[in-house]
């Protein structure tokens, strides 16, 4: 007994999921028909409204000046593509300026270093004995004036 209200539970409920899925086929159904004549509708319209242009004289015309506005773009494309191509070296160029700039800073810097060790070397005992000309720092900042701008 127990059993068959079980069975009789389930099979109302499956009745029920059944008549629910058969009403939202149905409604899918109609929303696609419903689609379907909205897209045949559109589709006859477009087609009127190309006929309509179809014969029209300045489509060629628009056509002819469209193709010359493209070539023209497509010349000016062509020069920017060359002129961006010329950055290239230029950056090259460019870089090895920075790099010959440097270079020639830490030689500077180098030699710097060499002269103000050798004034200081100059003024130690060591120094006095070589009995060498003699070079002051108002030497020193004659020869260095130029880099310090």
């Amino acid at each position: 007994m127990q059993l068959n209200l079980e069975k009789l539970k389930i099979d109302q409920h499956a009745i029920q999921k059944q008549q629910k899925l058969s009403q939202q086929l149905k409604q899918l159904q109609l929303t696609h028909q419903q689609e379907i004549k909205a897209k045949e509708e559109k589709i006859s319209q477009l087609q009127l409204y190309t006929e309509q242009f179809k014969d029209y004289p300045k489509v060629e015309e628009f056509k002819n000046k469209a193709l010359e506005e493209n070539k023209a773009l497509s010349q000016q494309l062509n020069i920017l593509f060359h002129k961006i191509s010329l950055v290239n070296p230029l950056c090259i160029i460019t870089t090895l300026l920075i790099d010959q700039i440097v270079n020639t800073r830490l030689e500077f810097e180098d030699v710097d270093d060499k002269v103000t060790n050798f004034l200081s070397w100059q003024r130690t005992v060591e120094g006095r004995a070589a009995n060498l000309s003699k070079n002051r720092e108002s030497h020193k900042e004659i020869l260095f004036s130029e880099w310090e701008t």
